[in-house]
């Protein structure tokens, strides 16, 4: 059941794309670097002892991380005190032993953790719950939400217990659907922008009241939707919103591009969510469309270098972080909030402006 207008679009996306036949694809997290350093922590564990030259040759083919890379994250576990080598061999060092040893590894087998979604609490009052990509990334300022219709300012982030803790705020968080609860695939947020330009789902019956509010947002929708283009609109509230309908994580590696190469096409919150980003108010159609030429030939040459920014403190939420070099965690997480491929399609479309 959809309890309200963003929900009731996405509930239409998804029914359009049930009616198209379309299947999501199963493809695992990429860059799964903190996975490799708990295998090679759970190689040693196993064995006893591994050689400090010849433990690769356990992982040759697997395709968790490249050679260098393999070699870095076992660098790291030996500098940290996780591995301990002695004579040509590696053993369980003292920090892995103070980390995992507890009830014989427990925590150093599991490679998955519980549900992700992070609680928002005002007091003792909950709020709602986000996915932890809307406060993985990095702001400049205060970190603000809209949930449950207000704007909320976020004043710390619990992430071992996933939990943050708000306030009200009295700025409000770019628009009435900034606050991403849950970040979409560039699929259903695509199939979303087509159903507000007329696609109907096949094979479904909508009741007379959803047809209603269907056409009721279509119209109210229609200057932020065009067959083909992207769309640059200054809202009501006279803010620049460039409606790319690409999901969340494209739109993340479409900021990152912006920073990249006209940062100061960029408002200062570097706000976006699944449908929109948010640009300054002098932004040009001309401009934007430039940067996004430059983004295309970056997506096309050097993709890895356009990743989004998270916050440090969010790497909390990947688990065997510690077991990486932080700049490998880093990456690790980035590529994991990332989607190149809906970012490079959306990047090649013109861009209009209303």
């Amino acid at each position: 059941m959809s309890t309200d207008d963003a929900q009731f679009l996405r509930a239409c996306g998804l029914l359009l794309l049930w009616s198209e036949g379309y299947v999501e694809p199963v493809t695992p997290p990429p860059t799964p670097l903190h996975v490799a350093a708990q295998q090679l922590l759970g190689l040693t564990l196993q064995e006893r002892r591994v050689g400090a030259n010849t433990w690769q040759e356990w992982f040759s083919g697997l395709g968790l991380a490249a050679a260098g890379e393999w070699q870095e994250i076992a660098d790291w576990l030996v500098e940290t005190g996780h591995l301990d080598p002695d004579q040509g061999m590696l053993f369980m060092g003292p920090e892995a032993e103070r980390k995992y040893g507890g009830i014989h590894y427990r925590d150093l087998m599991a490679v998955f953790t519980a549900d992700p979604q992070v609680v928002i609490l005002h007091g003792r009052e909950e709020i709602g719950s986000v996915d932890p990509m809307v406060l993985q990334r990095k702001v400049d300022g205060p970190r603000l939400l809209t949930l449950d219709g207000r704007a909320w300012q976020v004043n710390y982030v619990d992430w071992k217990r996933h939990r943050a803790y708000v306030e009200p705020s009295a700025n409000a968080a770019d628009s009435k659907w900034s606050s991403m609860p849950q970040p979409e695939g560039y699929a259903l947020s695509d199939a979303t922008r087509r159903v507000l330009l007329g696609a109907t789902p096949a094979g479904v019956l909508l009741s007379k009241r959803a047809l209603t509010k269907l056409d009721e947002l279509r119209k109210e929708y229609s200057h932020r939707v065009l067959d083909g283009s992207t769309v640059l609109v200054r809202e009501p509230n006279g803010r620049l919103r460039w409606w790319t309908w690409a999901g969340a994580r494209a739109n993340a590696v479409l900021v990152a591009g912006l920073l990249d190469v006209a940062p100061e096409l960029l408002d200062e919150s570097r706000a976006y969510n699944n449908w929109q980003i948010g640009l300054r108010g002098d932004t040009t159609t001309p401009a934007l469309a430039e940067a996004m030429r430059q983004i295309v030939l970056l997506l096309k040459d050097e993709a890895p270098r356009l990743l989004p920014q998270v916050d440090d403190r969010a790497l909390r939420t990947l688990k065997f972080a510690e077991l990486l070099p932080a700049l490998l965690a880093v990456s690790t997480l980035a590529e994991r909030s990332s989607d190149h491929a809906g970012a490079s399609a959306v990047a090649e479309r013109p861009v209009a402006s209303v």
